[in-house]
């Protein structure tokens, strides 16, 4: 199992997408010669989702997802983590061992 399934994923903060009807375009804006990555359907259904709802551990995307496709959780889980793995590596999403909390005080 990838160290994301537990860990909290975001999506990168160089990261510019557009959601369609049951399409996410998004791309790298750091990468030089980056291309768009599609997404469809379910794989757009994850990216609405970490959209929506911000850092989410995989755990809970997956159950999100499951619930949202009237799936069952243990049976997409490997599927959802390839995708989280994917987006991870083309630097689409960020995985990060725990939330980060921003504990600066404006003066």
């Amino acid at each position: 199992m990838s160290g994301c399934v537990s860990a909290t994923v975001r999506i990168g903060d160089d990261v510019a997408w557009t959601i369609g009807v049951s399409r996410v375009v998004a791309m790298d804006l750091a990468r030089p010669g980056a291309t768009p990555y599609v997404l469809e359907e379910s794989a757009a259904a994850v990216w609405e989702e970490i959209a929506e709802t911000g850092p989410v551990t995989g755990e809970a995307l997956t159950l999100a997802i499951a619930s949202a496709f009237a799936a069952d959780s243990t049976e997409i889980a490997d599927d959802v983590e390839a995708l989280i793995a994917d987006l991870v590596a083309r630097d689409l999403l960020v995985c990060e061992d725990r939330l980060v909390v921003d504990t600066r005080t404006v003066r």
